[in-house]
C-alpha cells in the first residue's frame, strides 16, 4: 500500500511541475493581448473566491496573533503575488519563455543564499561553488541570446533574476512561520493578501483588456491561475504530506528543462549551442545547492510537529 502510495504521489508531482513547468508559454500566449499587470491582476482574482473554501485559510487566520505574524504573512504575500508576477510577466515581454524558464532554474541556488544570509544557515562550499557555476551559465544564456550582452535582452534576464529572487525571499521569509504556521496556511494567507495588495494596480484599461479576451487568452489565463495555482498548490501540498514526497530534486532539475522545451515546441522559439550550455551550466549548479537535502529537512520538520 505504502508503494502504492508513493508511486501516485510522485505521479502527481510529475504532472504538477508538467503544468508549472509549461506556466512560461502560457504566460507568453496570454500577453498577446493582456499586459503583464492586467495578466497578474485577471490570473489572481479568478482565483480569489475560492480561496475561502479552504479550511487552512481560517485555521491560519486564527494563529495571526501578533503584529510581527501579520507583516510576515504580508511580506511574503507581496513577494509571490505582484513582485513575483509582474517582474516576470513583464521580462516575458523582452525575452522568451524558454529563456525565462531556465533563468527560474537559478531559484534554489539563490534561495540557499538568502537562507545563509538571513536565516544564517551554514552556506556550505558546495553552494558557493553551485552559486557561481549557475551565475556562469546565467551570464552565458544572456549572451547565446544574441551572441551580444543586448540591452533589453539582458534587462529581461534581469527581471527575471529579480522575480526568482523575490520567491526565494518569500520561501525563506516562510521558514521562519513553519514552527506556528503549517505551509498550506501561509500560503493560502499570503495568496490572499497579496491579492488584496493588486487592488492599487487596477486601472480602467486594465479590466477592459480583462472583459475583451478572446478564448485562447482565457484558457492561458485559466490554465495559469486555476491549474497552476489553485489546483496545482492543493496537489503540492497534499503529496508534502506523504514521506516519499521529499524526493522532489529531480523534478526541480527537469522544471527549467521542461519550460524551455515547452517554448521551442509551442512557440517556435530560437535556442542555439550557447544558450543550451547556458542551460546546461544553470542546472549543473543546483546539483552542488542539493535542493533535495533541503527538502527532506524541511519535510522532516512538518511530520514532527
Amino acid at each position: 500500500m505504502e508503494k502504492k502510495t508513493g508511486l501516485w504521489v510522485n505521479l502527481s508531482l510529475f504532472l504538477l511541475f508538467l503544468v508549472w513547468a509549461n506556466s512560461y508559454t502560457f504566460i507568453k500566449i496570454a500577453e498577446r493581448q493582456l499586459e503583464p499587470i492586467s495578466l497578474v491582476i485577471a490570473r489572481f482574482f479568478i482565483i480569489f473566491p475560492f480561496l475561502f473554501l479552504f479550511k487552512d485559510f481560517y485555521t491560519g487566520i486564527k494563529k495571526i496573533q501578533s503584529i510581527n505574524d501579520f507583516l510576515k504573512i504580508l511580506l511574503v504575500g507581496l513577494l509571490i503575488v505582484p513582485a513575483y508576477h509582474i517582474f516576470l510577466n513583464t521580462a516575458e515581454t523582452m525575452i522568451n519563455a524558454s529563456v525565462a524558464a531556465l533563468v527560474a532554474g537559478f531559484s534554489p541556488v539563490i534561495t540557499g543564499v538568502l537562507s545563509s544570509i538571513i536565516l544564517r544557515e551554514k552556506l556550505e562550499q558546495k553552494r558557493i561553488i553551485g552559486l557561481i557555476i549557475s551565475l556562469v551559465g546565467v551570464i552565458t544564456l544572456t549572451y547565446g541570446i544574441s551572441h551580444k550582452f543586448e540591452i533589453k535582452n539582458s534587462f529581461g534576464v534581469l527581471l527575471s533574476l529579480t522575480s526568482v529572487t523575490s520567491w526565494a525571499l518569500a520561501t525563506v521569509t516562510s521558514k521562519s512561520l513553519y514552527n506556528k504556521f503549517k505551509p498550506i496556511e501561509v500560503n493560502t494567507l499570503g495568496l490572499f493578501f497579496g491579492t488584496l495588495a493588486l487592488i492599487p494596480f487596477v486601472k480602467t484599461r486594465y479590466i477592459q483588456q480583462i472583459l475583451t479576451m478572446n478564448s485562447q487568452t482565457l484558457i492561458a489565463v485559466l490554465y495559469l491561475g486555476v491549474l497552476c495555482i489553485l489546483i496545482g498548490y492543493a496537489v503540492w501540498f497534499k503529496a508534502l504530506e506523504y514521506k516519499e514526497a521529499s524526493t522532489t530534486a529531480t523534478f526541480i532539475y527537469l522544471n527549467p528543462i521542461i519550460g524551455s522545451i515547452s517554448g521551442i515546441i509551442f512557440l517556435k522559439e530560437p535556442m542555439n549551442i550557447v544558450m543550451i550550455i547556458g542551460g546546461i551550466t544553470i542546472i549543473l549548479g543546483l546539483f552542488f545547492i542539493n535542493p533535495l537535502k533541503m527538502e527532506i529537512k524541511r519535510q522532516e520538520s512538518f511530520e514532527n510537529k
